[in-house]
This record gives C-alpha cells, sequence and structure tokens, in this order.
C-alpha cells in the first residue's frame, strides 16, 4: 500500500476511505425481500421529551429511564449498521438533546467508517443553547418539529408555552452552519389545519428559505387520543396553497415527500402522507430503538434486541431484519389499534 501511506491522512480518514473501498469492492449492501436498498438509520437515543404532545406523548416516559444505550453501545450498534450501508444516520428521540453527552454521541457516530451523513431531529426546545455545539460535533441535517405559529395552539399541542423559545432555537440554527434546517409539522384536523395556520407556516418557510413538511397524523399516540377526530390528508395543504406548483421528482425530491413550492418564492413545501398515500415502495429506514430493539417498520413489523449482541451477531440480525420487513405498513385512516406512543419509537 505505498501510494496510500503517502498521502497525507488522519488515521480516522484513512480507516473511512478503507471501509468505503472495501464495500465497494466487495459489493455489499443490505437489500430487503421486495428489493430496496436499507441504507438510511434513524435511531432513537431517548425516550424523553420536555413536551408532552398530545399524538405522541408516552406519559411512562417523563422521568429518567434507566434503559438508554450508553454511548459505547451506540457506536457499536451503528457502526456495524453503517459498515452493512447505513451511511445516513438520523438521531431522534424522544428529545435526543436532553441527554447531556449527545455532543459525545454526535462525535462519535460522526468518526465511524461508513457514515456520509449525520443529521438530528428536534422539538428546538433546548436548541438555541446546543444549535453550534451540535454543528461543530459532526451533524450536518436538523428537524425542527413546529406544529403551528400560534402561541395558544402551540401550548395545547404541547403542553407549554414556550413557542417564543423554539423560534429563537430555529434562528439559531439557522445561523450556526448547518447544511440543511428542516421544519416538520404534524397535521391537526381542528387544531392546525386551517388555511390562515398552514399558510402562516409557508411563509416561515419562504422567509428562510427552508424546506416545511407537512406530515399526516399517524395512529400511534397515547391510548386515550381521538386519532379519528384528528385525522386530516395531506391533500388540506393543496387545498389551503392552491397556488403550489409540484416539483418532479429527482429534481428536488425530499426523501418521501411529495415536494412543492410557490413561485417565486424560496421556500419548498412537502407533503408526508403515511396513510393516504404510502410511499413504503421507496422505504430505506430502518430503526433503532433508545433500548437498543431493532425495529424493521415504523408502523409495525418485528423488533429484534440487539444491545447485547457481538458486532458479528449485530450483523447477522442486522439481514435477517432486513428480510423480514413488511411491504408496506397496513395502516388506514380507520387505524385504531397500533397505539405505541411516537414518542417511544422515534418518529
Amino acid at each position: 500500500m505505498p501510494v496510500l501511506q503517502s498521502v497525507s491522512l488522519s488515521e480516522l480518514h484513512f480507516r473511512k476511505i478503507l471501509a468505503v473501498i472495501g464495500r465497494l469492492l466487495a459489493g455489499i449492501d443490505v437489500r430487503d425481500s421486495f428489493s430496496r436498498e436499507i441504507s438510511y438509520l434513524r435511531m432513537s437515543v431517548t425516550r424523553r421529551c420536555g413536551f408532552a404532545c398530545i399524538y405522541c406523548a408516552d406519559r411512562k416516559c417523563r422521568s429518567v429511564p434507566d434503559d438508554e444505550l450508553k454511548p459505547s453501545e451506540i457506536f457499536r450498534i451503528a457502526g456495524v449498521l453503517a459498515g452493512a450501508g447505513c451511511h445516513k444516520v438520523r438521531l431522534t428521540g424522544g428529545e435526543p438533546l436532553l441527554r447531556g453527552d449527545i455532543a459525545e454521541i454526535c462525535r462519535g457516530i460522526r468518526d465511524l467508517p461508513g457514515v456520509r451523513e449525520l443529521a438530528l431531529t428536534t422539538s428546538g426546545l433546548y436548541l438555541s443553547g446546543m444549535a453550534r455545539e451540535l454543528f461543530e460535533a459532526g451533524v450536518s441535517r436538523v428537524n425542527i418539529s413546529i406544529d403551528t405559529l400560534d402561541p395558544v395552539k402551540f401550548e395545547m399541542i404541547t403542553g407549554k408555552n414556550c413557542l417564543r423559545k423554539v423560534l429563537t432555537g430555529l434562528e439559531a440554527a439557522l445561523s450556526s452552519g448547518f447544511e440543511q434546517v428542516k421544519i416538520n409539522t404534524v397535521l391537526l384536523r381542528g387544531i392546525n389545519d386551517d388555511a390562515a395556520s398552514i399558510r402562516a407556516l409557508a411563509d416561515l418557510a419562504d422567509r428562510h428559505s427552508l424546506d416545511l413538511r407537512f406530515i399526516e397524523l399517524m395512529p400511534a399516540g397515547a391510548a386515550d387520543f381521538p386519532y379519528g377526530e384528528h385525522f386530516t390528508a395531506g391533500s388540506t395543504v393543496l387545498k389551503a396553497l392552491p397556488e403550489l406548483m409540484e416539483i418532479p421528482e429527482g429534481a428536488g425530491s425530499s426523501g418521501v415527500a411529495r415536494m412543492y413550492r410557490r413561485e417565486g418564492r424560496p421556500g419548498r413545501i412537502g407533503i408526508i402522507s403515511p396513510i393516504t398515500g404510502k410511499f413504503c415502495q421507496n422505504c430505506n429506514r430502518i430503526r433503532v430503538l433508545s433500548d437498543g430493539r431493532l425495529r424493521t417498520c415504523l408502523l409495525g413489523g418485528e423488533e429484534f434486541n440487539l444491545r447485547k449482541l457481538s458486532e458479528p451477531e449485530i450483523a447477522e440480525v442486522f439481514r435477517k431484519a432486513c428480510a423480514l420487513r413488511p411491504k408496506e405498513h397496513g395502516i388506514s385512516a380507520g387505524s385504531t389499534g397500533f397505539r405505541i406512543p411516537m414518542q417511544g419509537i422515534g418518529g
């Protein structure tokens, strides 16, 4: 290896190059039984959250759980899955910023061979004081959950009167150097699905040249949450913003979202319709929960506990789990039986 040895690279970068070259030479990628390549790991690092959103909250997760993966366990699991082709990693929760070691976790994952992109999803509640640190720790993309710009409705949804603090977190993210900042909004009938609420968020996206994604409500909240009363289809956004023009697929794709924009405006509006417009055929995701369980599908499917497994065993279970991924999630707008709180499975 005389040529490689002559190149001035850190040992870390050298290992990354070897990992990528090795995977390319071996032709390694992991596909499920429907030929979908699994390249995106969504990893929950905690079930704790500073909010108690009506459609998401798990009241059992308000205190510090004793089963969260330690950083070393996170690195072992994520390292194996990155080596198997999961080159994009997103940290979720709960609220990942509630972990005092979140910057350490970000740095460790960033340095894993095979990881090409590290993203994070947050409520924004604690972001104002941490945005720059997260960027310096290797996070390149941040998604912030903002369901409304109305302070009264915000408190109704989240249980906290702190919209201003979240918007300050958004401003901090925008000034910290991230490659991309997105806003996620869950549509709730009778609360934030009126034209004025939707247009206010679209205007925010235009002011800051952001991606804003409206997401259909999924039946994953607490048992007493009236899902059927609050479900509204993603097409509601098109009625509120009739001037939207669809961005051709491939010209501005954003994962599972159908993307739109208003002529002459810089913001992009996405609609994610897991219920009325299943995107399962394009799903490239696998999930690891904060206690080490690997979940094959957000809305169901098999689970496998990776926590106490060796690295070869994790790799074998990962391949087995991918083979067992369902063709689609099987949830509809009328579903009532699926009640695992989103807070517990990472969104």
